[in-house]
Formats: structure tokens, C-alpha cells, sequence
């Protein structure tokens, strides 16, 4: 790895805030930490490592909360996100999530690769960064108010990251709401509750210059002709959002109900992309720089209309028609800082606790519940193994599976299974090749031969989250157009193969710290119900068959029998246990 345009590309700002003395603490950014991390995910883990054990209490003050750019964030299309890094309150894992956006753009034109936040304030806070001017200010007028209104009274200051009174009260399944509409997972909203910590507001003043201008304009457009060349993204997404998943899920018997208890819906078509498109006068909602726009806003009521993950947890998952009800349960997750996933899992196990179907009319009351602290705030295994049925939990190392159903897509059951995320799809999306068919074909009623993909898939993601590139570009960017752009944009010379082993990094990385945070190989494993075949309700996954294929992925992954991974790949990827 070197770079050839010294003049142009520099590292920016590392910059530690610590909320109980309110000082801020800038300084260069590691170039090591940036050409073997490369910024977003990577660098945020990193970080994260270093600074804090693996046996932390998430909601010590200690535990950092880390915001990340990308080497190509605010250059490329789809890369105006950041990520979010801390060790998850809900899951005890390292947790990181790559938003949607422009909040990684303003950290970038602030000078800033990473903003890390630690301490506990002596009373409600904000950061605020304008160009290079850092503040920690008072928010008193702010506590108390979900995500909407705080993000309106902060809406002239910058991009603006909120937590809702979820994460005030501390709910394990809360997170931070970016500009109103984009939201997490895994329960980082907590952790800023914990630290009274209410915003991070960011409004950058440099301007964003590729190191190769023309060059850079010449992959651009490549990128974006491979885009439109994609009917994924420039069919599907473009036009309906992830709602355009829907009709297909459905036909393949891979929606999910009633707590993963059934693989079918009657109502999918009331609920697709294009029934949804002509029921509603839309206009596109766009992050900075995404040629996508698969947001929707409704232009009668100004609301986003709910992705797909909100469609499945308040509708089919609970077996609920009601479309109206849907709208109001993903609006009141986003204004409370809920994540819908977790919420919607909640009320479908809670659903089977009690044998009785949850009504449309129900959800509102539900969900404020949690979003005002209620124990079912705490998330699916913990609420469940307070009522001696974790049993019930359709988790995996404590974050809720989403709504695709891996008893049809066996790769994307490896992936869950061996997330260090826990149930996040998106840490290695095999829906991609097993059922949309992008950017490979597989067999998805098959294991065989996916441990030796799933590594390589979970390494490319990993690359993409650093960067930090939208999760859906991983349907048309390889690693040799990565490199190529890094190139032309930055003047980092990093080759593909050189990518990837930093996408390898990150993964053994974070493989080390759940490690030394307590987990092991029992982890790496799915919710009985899915390897359970009963009369009517489909075959489960084949457990000898998914064993054997966790045993090859270790064996891939250049670990031990127990998924702990050996001296010599840790020395080969320049890790220290």
C-alpha cells in the first residue's frame, strides 16, 4: 500500500470528546490505522479495541461511542453515510451500523475521520462540530423530545444524529435517528442515553477534491452505468424502494410469520413496491449523491413510507393487514428511536407468549410502552428469558433475525449464524446471490460449497462498510473498482486482493473481541425453530448439515475447531490477541 499524491490526500482528525469534563482532544489520524482499516467500519472497531476492553459494561461511560467516515466518503456515489461503532448493550458484541445520510459527508468536509465520545455528561448534552469548531453544549431544552422534534429545532445547525426518549430510558433496543429518516440497530441509542447524551450535530466547511479529477470523473460515470446496468438497483430499488422485494419473497415462501412459526402471507401483494407506489402521490427521498433516491415520502402527510424490514416486523410477522398501522408503528419506532426489527419481534413473541394475535389497534399503545421504558424495551431474549421462554427468541447472539427467512436461503443461515453482529443480514447479504441472483447465482436450498463464498462476501462487506459505500452497492461493486476509486480519489494505491485482506482484518478483528467478551462456537448457531421440520409448517434447516458447513467456514476463516482464530492468521493480518 502506498500513496502517490501526497499533496492532495492527507488523514484528518481523530477527535476524543469526554463528556464529563467537556474536553475535546484533536489529533492526526493514525495513516497506519487509515491504509489497514480504511476508515468507517474498520476504523471504528479499531478504535474501539483500543480503547476499550471486551468485558466493558456497554453503558459505562467508558464503553466510546465512535462515529466514522470512509477513504471515499463524499467522493463516490452512495457514500455519504457514516458509521456508528460501539460494544451493543442488546447483544454484548461489537456493534457497528453504516447509516444512511449526509452525516458522514459533513464529518469529511469537517476534517474528520473519526469522532469518539466517552464520559458520562452532568446533565443533558450535545456535540457540535461546524467546521473546526467543537462543542460540547448544554441540551435541556432538547431532553424529553423524540427524534422529530429534536431534529427539527437542530435542522439549520447540520446533519443531525438524535436519540428519542427510547434511548433516554435506556431501551436496549433504541438507536440514533440520522436527519429523522435513517435509523440502526442494535441498541447504540442506549449507550448515548447512558452518557446524557442527546445529539451530535455536524456541519463540515472543507470542500472534497479527488486526487485524479478527471480520472475520478471517468469511474464515476462507470459506476453509475453499472448501476443502471443492475435491475436490482435501477428496477427495483430505484423505483420502489425495498418494498420491491416483497412480491418475490412472497412467491418463494421466504416471509416469515407469526414469529417465524409460518413461511407464508395472504396479503403480500397489498404490501409490495408496486401496490404501494399506485395507492400513494410519492416523491423520492435521496441521500446526498445517491443516484438510488429508494426512499419514499408520502407528499400528502410528509411521512417515509417504511422499508421493508418495517413491513415484515408490524405486518406480516404479526399477521396484520392493516397498512395504516404499519405507517403508525414504523413513524413511532423513528420518533422514538426504536429499531422496528427488534420492536416488531418483541410483539410476535409476545404474540405466541400469549396465544392471542396483537391487533392493528394495539400496536401504538405497544410501542410507546417500550419507547417510554417498558421491559420489552430490553429486547426479544431478555424480555423472553424473564418469562422462562427464551426458547421463543428468533435471535441470534441476542439481535432479532429480520424478515428473511434462512430455512430457504441456507447461506443467509450460515450468515446470520456467524455474524459478529449477531442477527444482521446485512453484515453479509447472500440474499443478493441466492435469491435475486446478483451478483453470482446460488443454489439457496443448499449448503454446500457456501462457507468458501459466505467468508468472501462477509470480507467485500466489510470493505464497502469502511469505506463507507451504501450496504445495497455491494449489487454492483467489486473490489477492483473499490481500488480503482481509492486511486483516482484519494491517491492510495491499495490493490484489490489488498482490499479484501483488509476486509479480512476487520472480520478477524471483531472475531477477537466477541471472543474476549465471552462468546464461543455455542453462539455461533440459529433459534432451534429453524432446524425443527413439523407438518405444514416447512423443512427446517438440516443441523448435521449446518455444523459440517460451520466447520468448513472456520476452516476457510483459518480458525480452530472451536472458531477461535489461530496464531498464525492473526499474525498474518498484523492482529495482536
Amino acid at each position: 500500500m502506498k500513496r502517490d499524491f501526497d499533496m492532495v490526500y492527507r488523514t484528518g482528525k481523530t477527535v476524543y470528546i469526554d463528556l464529563g469534563s467537556e474536553s475535546v482532544n484533536a489529533v492526526e489520524t493514525d495513516e497506519k490505522l487509515v491504509l489497514n482499516y480504511l476508515g468507517g467500519r474498520g476504523l471504528g472497531v479499531k478504535l474501539l479495541s483500543k480503547l476499550a476492553d471486551a468485558d466493558i459494561d456497554p453503558l459505562s461511560p467508558l464503553n466510546p461511542l465512535i462515529f466514522t467516515a470512509g477513504l471515499l466518503t463524499g467522493l463516490a456515489p452512495m457514500s455519504s453515510g457514516a458509521v456508528v461503532t460501539s460494544k451493543s448493550p442488546l447483544t454484548g458484541t461489537v456493534f457497528s451500523w453504516n447509516t444512511g445520510g449526509g452525516f458522514g459527508r459533513e464529518l469529511k468536509t469537517a476534517g474528520i475521520d473519526a469522532l469518539v465520545i466517552t464520559g458520562k455528561a452532568k446533565r443533558p448534552s450535545l456535540v457540535e462540530v461546524k467546521g473546526e469548531k467543537i462543542k460540547v453544549r448544554q441540551a435541556d431544552h432538547l431532553w424529553g423530545k423524540n427524534t422529530g422534534a429534536c431534529t427539527e429545532a437542530l435542522k439549520n445547525k447540520g446533519s443531525a444524529a438524535c436519540i428519542g426518549r427510547a434511548g433516554e430510558k435506556g431501551a436496549l433496543i433504541s438507536s440514533f435517528v440520522i436527519d429523522s429518516i435513517h435509523s440502526g440497530r442494535g441498541g447504540l441509542g442506549a449507550v448515548a442515553g447512558s452518557k446524557m447524551l442527546k445529539a451530535v450535530i455536524v456541519k463540515g466547511e472543507k470542500e472534497i477534491l479527488p486526487a485524479s479529477p478527471e480520472s475520478f470523473g471517468d469511474l464515476r460515470a462507470k459506476m453509475l452505468k453499472l448501476f443502471e446496468a443492475n435491475p436490482v438497483l435501477s428496477k427495483g430499488l430505484s423505483n420502489y424502494g425495498t418494498p420491491a422485494f416483497v412480491k418475490l419473497l412472497d412467491y418463494m415462501d421466504l416471509i416469515p410469520g407469526r414469529n417465524f412459526s409460518e413461511r407464508r402471507t395472504s396479503f403480500a401483494d397489498r404490501f409490495s413496491g408496486e401496490y404501494i407506489k399506485a395507492s400513494f402521490n410519492l416523491e423520492k427521498e435521496s441521500c446526498p449523491s445517491c443516484p438510488l433516491s429508494c426512499k419514499r415520502r408520502i407528499k400528502k402527510t410528509g411521512q417515509i413510507l417504511p422499508d421493508y424490514d418495517s413491513l415484515w416486523a408490524f405486518g406480516f410477522n404479526l399477521e396484520n393487514p392493516d397498512f395504516n398501522s404499519v405507517l403508525l408503528a414504523d413513524r413511532i419506532c423513528k420518533d422514538y428511536g426504536l429499531d422496528p426489527v427488534s420492536a416488531g419481534s418483541v410483539l410476535g413473541a409476545l404474540a405466541e407468549l400469549k396465544s392471542e394475535k396483537i391487533e392493528a389497534r394495539e400496536l401504538e399503545g405497544l410501542l410507546e410502552e417500550m419507547g417510554e421504558g417498558g421491559k420489552a424495551g430490553e429486547g426479544a431474549r431478555k424480555y423472553l428469558s424473564s418469562r422462562g421462554r427464551e426458547d421463543i427468541s428468533m435471535d441470534v447472539k441476542g439481535l432479532e433475525l429480520a424478515g428473511f427467512d434462512p430455512r430457504g436461503i441456507k447461506g443467509q443461515a450460515l450468515a446470520y449464524a456467524t455474524s459478529c453482529h449477531g442477527g444482521d443480514y446485512l453484515t453479509a447479504f447472500m440474499v443478493g446471490p441466492e435469491v435475486l441472483g446478483k451478483p453470482l447465482m446460488l443454489d439457496r436450498f443448499s449448503l454446500k460449497g457456501k462457507a468458501g463464498i459466505l467468508q468472501a462476501f462477509e470480507n467485500m462487506t466489510a470493505v464497502l462498510d469502511s469505506l463507507v459505500l451504501c450496504p445495497f452497492s455491494v449489487f454492483a461493486v467489486g473490489e477492483e473498482l473499490c481500488s480503482a476509486l481509492l486511486y483516482a480519489g484519494t491517491g492510495i494505491k491499495i490493490s484489490p486482493a489488498e482490499l479484501l485482506k483488509a476486509g479480512e482484518r476487520i472480520w478477524n478483528l471483531e472475531r477477537v473481541y466477541n471472543i474476549k467478551a465471552g462468546f464461543s462456537r455455542e453462539d455461533d448457531t440459529l433459534p432451534q425453530r429453524l432446524f425443527e421440520t413439523s407438518e405444514g409448517k416447512g423443512i427446517g434447516i438440516d443441523k448435521q448439515e449446518f455444523n459440517a458447513a460451520l466447520r468448513e467456514y472456520y476452516h476457510y476463516r483459518g480458525w480452530d475447531r472451536e472458531g477461535v482464530p489461530l496464531h498464525e492468521k492473526l499474525e498474518e493480518l498484523e492482529i495482536a490477541y
